[in-house]
């Protein structure tokens, strides 16, 4: 864990201690994996996501879990708790997912289950077009329950924009290109080659920031260019083959 952030060693450290009480030698494998693992992770903003593997003794007793989820959270820890046998049979349900974990993530302990995970690029397309076509669904309907009111237009950026980028790291995936770490060049990239407006998510981007902030006009402009975007996108991998 050298790698890793002093601070977030220190509450990596407790939780190993945590786990490894419940569980011993059920526990398989600990692997940290998102922003936590990268330099773009916060101190005490950014989740500190770490999939635990058990076997299928562990995996079936995590009652004991429920005296310890309350302080994970309150130092930012989300573990998610799956077996190996789950992470093969489950390629095919959610590869985003696990295309994302793969991205970036740091073994913390035992096994590294994630080396070798091959994702398939029908079931990703599959799956990108599913979501997207979801999240179409929901943009639309929260746009018309907003009423044009500033506030409910902001909270709808804010709570949907960050989403989609996992979806875009799966569509660059499919592309064959070399996929950023930073989420601003994630977007920039996903933009170029997917022929969306950089600058138009950026600015979503910066309002689930906080540092950009836009009159009521501006935002019901700004979420109605979204959706359109988003639409053409969908559109546009639904007709994707491999």
């Amino acid at each position: 864990m050298s790698s890793l952030p002093e601070l977030l060693n220190n509450t990596i450290q407790h939780f190993l201690t945590d786990v490894e009480h419940l569980f011993g030698n059920h526990s398989i494998s600990l692997i940290v994996y998102g922003s936590a693992a990268t330099e773009e992770y916060v101190p005490k903003k950014s989740d500190v996501n770490i999939l635990v593997v058990l076997d299928d003794i562990g995996i079936q007793n995590l009652q004991p879990v429920q005296q310890k989820i309350a302080g994970w959270i309150k130092q930012g820890v989300h573990p998610l708790f799956l077996t190996e046998s789950y992470i093969e049979r489950s390629l095919d349900s959610f590869p985003i997912e696990f295309l994302n974990m793969k991205l970036k993530y740091h073994v913390l302990k035992g096994k590294d289950v994630l080396e070798s995970l091959e994702i398939a690029k029908q079931d990703l397309r599959l799956q990108c077009e599913r979501e997207l076509k979801g999240k179409l669904l929901h943009l639309r309907q929260r746009f018309v329950l907003t009423r044009g009111n500033k506030n409910d237009l902001t909270l709808l950026i804010k709570e949907s924009v960050g989403a989609f980028t996992a979806i875009f790291r799966a569509l660059l995936f499919l592309k064959g290109q070399n996929i950023p770490v930073a989420k601003q060049d994630v977007i920039r990239q996903t933009s170029k080659d997917f022929d969306m407006d950089e600058n138009l998510f950026s600015k979503l981007f910066a309002i689930r920031q906080g540092t950009l902030k836009s009159t009521q006009a501006e935002l019901g402009t700004l979420v109605d260019s979204y959706i359109r975007q988003i639409d053409a996108l969908s559109r546009f991998v639904d007709e994707m083959q491999f």
